[in-house]
């Protein structure tokens, strides 16, 4: 197949959808398919036989690029007949539509419950418009073949918001890198714990987010203000101040919650913990809990982070249903500061997540452009 693959990055030192990008490429070339990748962001990556475009993109504001970004990779593919298109970020038309980051609706009646002050909202910040315009356009059946979800709550909000047909969406879950995370990151654990001054007899749960308050920050210490014993790493970007002072509010001492910032070397912190908690109000399929688990550490999140339907409900980890219940969470954290419990509940987790291989992510991806390209074939 003659495939184009549109993302908005393709470097591997980024995370997500940029790394993904560098993935698929790679595993389709070496398949034998002929790839061709329209970026608007380009690393340093070079890949025999691979031609990357970098996509100019124009505006002051983030709806005007994200127009522009669109409106330039369909001028770019006008003309040049390639048996699939392939989308990891949100353009039309498109063969194959990876929704790694959800449904846009969704998130915004979520983040703004409220209808009138949601309305106010996609008046007032152009960007939201764009970004749901786009996503209605790319649900219109003449404007994709297939769409793949990360996980089967994102399925569901293809289909609720967007109307798409069940047939027309595949699921297909994240893969991790096993090379870097997996139970060998113990040999961490004395070094790490040392620099940030915990003991190695302290039970440490590890919370991973760039967003702490739609990742439930604010439930995670509530929860462990009265398990005595418990130490917190907050490892990612965040607004230390307000949670300094919830803490103060909480009563919780300062030396039990130990803010990492961000990290380059993750796999470390997850070698340091015993448990890794993450209550976010939505996630799509986060990537961490993965990580986590695959690292050996049982994983407490929400049933709103499509990441949850790996998880088996005490016994490689819990399950929260709503990210607010501070007085449940309490209860996993209680159960946790068993060592034994954390112990055969880290070795399910690792049983568990095996199969979670970056390798069988792409191979799933590839196969669905087969299909799509199947589809429009006979279709001609």
């Amino acid at each position: 197949m003659n495939i184009a693959l549109v993302t908005k990055g393709f470097l591997s030192s980024w995370g997500g959808a940029e790394r993904m990008s560098v993935n698929v490429a790679m595993a389709l070339k070496k398949a034998g398919h002929e790839v061709d990748v329209y970026a608007a962001r380009v690393g340093d990556e070079a890949i025999d036989g691979v031609k990357v475009t970098k996509v100019e993109v124009s505006g002051f504001i983030s709806a005007l690029k994200i127009l522009s970004f669109n409106a330039r990779v369909r001028r770019l593919l006008r003309g040049k007949n390639y048996d699939v298109v392939l989308g990891f970020t949100q353009v039309f038309p498109l063969d194959v539509y990876r929704a790694s980051g959800g449904v846009h609706e969704h998130w915004m009646r979520l983040r703004y419950p409220n209808p009138l002050f949601r309305a106010l909202k996609y008046a007032t910040s152009l960007v939201h418009l764009a970004v749901a315009w786009i996503e209605r356009n790319i649900a219109k059946p003449e404007n994709h073949g297939f769409i793949i979800t990360n996980s089967k709550l994102v399925k569901g909000h293809v289909r609720q918001y967007l109307g798409v047909n069940d047939s027309d969406i595949r699921v297909v879950y994240n893969g991790i890198d096993h090379g870097l995370f997996n139970p060998e990151v113990k040999k961490f654990r004395h070094e790490m714990r040392r620099a940030l001054g915990i003991s190695d007899d302290d039970a440490v749960a590890l919370y991973v987010s760039n967003n702490w308050t739609r990742k439930g920050l604010d439930t995670v210490l509530r929860a462990m203000r009265d398990v005595k014993g418990l130490t917190l790493i907050i490892a990612g970007r965040g607004k230390k101040g307000k949670f300094l002072n919830i803490m103060e509010k909480l009563g919780l001492e300062t030396g039990r919650v130990k803010f990492a910032g961000a990290t380059k070397n993750i796999e470390r912190f997850y070698g340091a913990s015993d448990f890794f908690v993450l209550p976010t109000q939505y996630d799509p399929s986060s990537n961490a809990c993965f990580e986590a688990m695959a690292c050996g550490l049982p994983v407490i999140t929400t049933a709103t982070n499509g990441a949850s339907e790996v998880l088996t409900h005490a016994k490689d980890g819990f399950i929260l249903d709503d990210w607010r219940d501070d007085v449940s969470l309490k209860g996993f954290f209680l159960r946790l500061m068993d060592e034994g419990a954390r112990r055969s509940m880290g070795s399910a987790a690792v049983k568990r997540i095996e199969g979670f291989t970056v390798e069988r992510c792409v191979n799933e991806i590839i196969k669905v452009c087969e299909l799509a390209f199947e589809k429009k074939r006979k279709a001609s």
